[in-house]
């Protein structure tokens, strides 16, 4: 394994092999159990320090780190950095970036895999809601609590991204943080066909909610949405400043 570090705070955490229960929606016509095979997932989303990394090395000069479709819509575009990059407001080094597209998002990993030796991807969204759920078949990350504001960032309290570390009592039963509010987290899985294609132009798996988020439903640990990554609505138009993503490591 090459020696290579991300800027802090960077931990990863062994999920054990489990079953998980999806909600009807897309692939999933019916409710639906899966069986996830143990995996790694990193604690805390990928924040802006580290996603400085990458954009240092070259993340946006060298299209080996991004599929096909994503070096296209970033040379339409004209991408060099996220799309809130210069804005103060969400560019705390510890904060989660904001502002990347899908394609962004899987850029990161595949860079990360070649500076790592190992193989990075985003999350399926079934072993995002391993992670988020553990065995117990918990209603938050943390319990059945309802969320509050000591729990995570939602609901406007503070309007803006937080620190990942400014929650441990809203960690997951495993330890992961951060996966209800703060930011909605991009996921591996398609929305219509339940795969994993990089290249695939459909609809990709949010999940988590996000510090603007009002309702305490999107931040359920089985709560699945969805969006369309692939820049339709506007020349420039990475999902707001609510979508973030974390990693996983086979």
């Amino acid at each position: 394994m090459r020696h290579f570090q991300l800027p802090g705070p960077f931990e990863w955490i062994d999920i054990p092999a489990g079953p998980v229960t999806l909600e009807a929606g897309g692939y999933v016509p019916e409710s639906a159990a899966f069986d996830v095979a143990g995996f790694t997932i990193s604690q805390y989303p990928v924040t802006n320090a580290q996603f400085a990394a990458f954009v240092d090395d070259g993340g946006y000069d060298r299209p080996a780190w991004w599929s096909v479709t994503g070096w296209g819509f970033r040379e339409r575009h004209g991408w060099t950095q996220p799309r809130f990059w210069g804005q103060r407001d969400y560019n705390g080094a510890d904060c989660p970036v904001v502002g990347v597209s899908w394609f962004e998002a899987s850029a990161f990993c595949r860079w990360l895999g070649d500076r790592t030796g190992r193989e990075i991807t985003l999350p399926t969204e079934q072993q995002w809601q391993r992670a988020a759920q553990g065995d117990d078949g918990r209603e938050f990350p943390w319990g059945s609590a309802e969320p509050t504001a000591a729990l995570c960032n939602w609901s406007r309290e503070i309007d803006d991204t937080t620190p990942v570390t400014l929650y441990p009592d809203g960690a997951s039963a495993y330890g992961v943080m951060d996966m209800s509010g703060n930011v909605w987290e991009w996921c591996l899985t398609g929305w219509e066909s339940g795969i994993a294609d990089l290249d695939s132009r459909e609809v990709r798996l949010l999940r988590g909610g996000s510090w603007s988020s009002d309702s305490p439903i999107s931040l359920r640990a089985a709560h699945r949405s969805a969006i369309d990554p692939n820049v339709r609505l506007a020349p420039d138009y990475r999902h707001h400043a609510t979508v973030g993503f974390r990693v996983v490591c086979l």
